[in-house]
């Protein structure tokens, strides 16, 4: 009988040793990543749409939405703008920003109203194409359809990083110059996916 209750003690502390290894380690693993984030993030603008809910019509709604929305940037915002310029010109073109994702919702029947505006919120890490991006705090454009509740969908603004399928995507050359530039060498290093 008392084999069997130290069996049982040796179980339950190897375990407890276990699980405090792990998390010292997926502690550690955090703090680095948001430590690489802090010197990313001031040259990195993300984009970030909440959906009204998580219902399916809801959720297509916010792709719609996104596809229209990333459009008009592309074709509007000037050329070789940086992160201060982009941020900028989208407030000072916040107006016609929402229209668009408005009409685009009117004409899928849904009356919702948007907000844009610009954010410093912690996102997860995450890969686009070939370029890690790690959990930490980032400067967003944000929109919320709604109340916001629902799903989001999110990918770097500035520089050009959002694909709409970004496990498929590769960094453009543009891209990858802009990023290298604003970070420098070696956290541009570090953030390239092999």
């Amino acid at each position: 009988m008392k084999s069997v209750s130290y069996r049982h003690k040796w179980l339950i502390c190897s375990l407890a040793c276990f699980f405090t290894a792990f998390l010292i380690a997926v502690s550690a693993n955090t703090c680095k990543q948001e430590a690489d984030a802090s010197r990313i993030a001031p040259y990195v603008l993300r984009f970030h749409i909440l959906a009204e809910s998580n219902s399916k019509t809801d959720q297509e709604l916010k792709l719609k939405v996104r596809d229209q929305v990333l459009s008009y940037i592309r074709e509007n915002a000037p050329d070789y703008a940086g992160k201060e310029e982009l941020a900028s010109w989208l407030l000072s073109h916040k107006e016609e920003v929402v229209f668009k994702a408005e009409q685009t919702l009117a004409d899928s029947g849904c009356e919702a109203d948007v907000d844009l505006n610009l954010s410093h919120d912690h996102f997860p890490a995450r890969t686009y194409g070939n370029a890690f991006f790690p959990c930490g705090y980032y400067d967003a454009a944000r929109i919320t359809i709604g109340k916001g509740k629902g799903r989001n969908w999110w990918c770097v603004l500035y520089p050009s990083l959002c694909f709409i399928q970004p496990s498929y995507a590769v960094l453009p050359s543009s891209s990858q110059a802009a990023l290298r530039s604003s970070v420098g060498d070696s956290d541009y290093e570090k953030m390239q996916v092999q």
